[in-house]
């Protein structure tokens, strides 16, 4: 097993940053929330250098208030509601909207939640069986675009040009 460094050279000022685990502040449009990280904190300049877990930790800090700034869901209640719903990733993008890789983005936090995605996956959660109402139209929007859509973008192509 490889022995934890204690310390290592600044990249901002070049001083000494020693490892330790210290209350950070992240921030997002005028708001901020705090979360405890262990990286290596620069004694000079007081940057950090946050590696692994602590680099995640911070990042989902940061999710978690942007999405609360925003008024939408975080990445890890996206993923807490779809799983109630037993719902694949897959399976939830084709039902809900946004295609088969949606949800995948949402919860890893690479594509914030829109706020409409946000109203559904609310009234989903306070009422599942709504759910099934959803499959029989996702069906038909499945079915019509491997039936149609190439032959609709031809039609489109065509009266824009006369």
């Amino acid at each position: 097993m490889a022995k934890r460094i204690t310390t290592i050279r600044c990249p901002s000022c070049g001083g000494e940053a020693v490892l330790e685990t210290r209350t950070d502040t992240v921030t997002y449009k005028g708001h901020s929330a705090k979360v405890r990280l262990t990286g290596h904190w620069c004694r000079s300049c007081d940057e950090a250098v946050l590696e692994g877990p602590a680099l995640k930790r911070s990042e989902a800090a940061f999710l978690a208030l942007r999405a609360k700034v925003e008024g939408v869901m975080a990445p890890r209640t996206v993923a807490t509601i779809r799983n109630r719903l037993k719902l694949s990733q897959r399976r939830a993008g084709e039902l809900l909207g946004g295609g088969p890789r949606a949800f995948q983005k949402y919860e890893s936090g690479t594509q914030q939640v829109s706020v409409p995605m946000t109203n559904l996956l609310r009234l989903l959660e306070a009422d599942p069986a709504r759910l099934a109402e959803l499959a029989p139209i996702a069906a038909h929007r499945g079915a019509a675009r491997e039936r149609g859509a190439p032959g609709r973008r031809r039609e489109a192509r065509a009266s824009a040009g006369t």
